[in-house]
């Protein structure tokens, strides 16, 4: 089973249909279903999509709704992910976009992001762009 790493934007666009993004997000996560992709989140990430549901209770439990019904499970970072994501800010990226790296780094695991330079990021790693957003 391929194992994909969302970053937060990617997320962001699938529950936000005003989302520039939403579109392809909506197709990558039909694409992740039709190939039984295990899609996977750090959880600071995670907390991160969250932050603009966070406002009203009711959009956050419907957020937090949403990511559970579109399968995506949190993973925790340990201190050894801490360090590597706080290493991984030398390419560029924010400390979230590096936990996002870190993540699918240790899990050896693809990448799902929008954002140019966590792309860039992930040939400097090692690596891969999920397939489902490479069109």
């Amino acid at each position: 089973m391929t194992i994909c790493v969302l970053d937060t934007d990617v997320v962001i666009a699938a529950l936000d249909r005003a989302d520039a993004h939403h579109p392809a997000a909506r197709d990558a996560f039909a694409r992740f279903a039709s190939t039984g992709t295990e899609l996977v989140i750090c959880t600071v990430n995670y907390a991160e999509a969250l932050v603009r549901p966070a406002g009203e209770e009711a959009n956050l439990r419907a957020a937090v709704g949403a990511m559970a019904s579109l399968g995506i499970r949190t993973s925790s970072p340990d201190a050894a992910a801490a360090r590597l994501a706080a290493r991984r800010r030398a390419l560029g990226v924010s400390l979230a976009d590096g936990f996002a790296i870190a993540t699918a780094e240790r899990l050896e695991a693809d990448l799902a992001s929008f954002d140019r330079r966590v792309r860039r990021a992930l040939e400097g790693v090692g690596l891969q762009l999920s397939a489902a957003l490479s069109n």
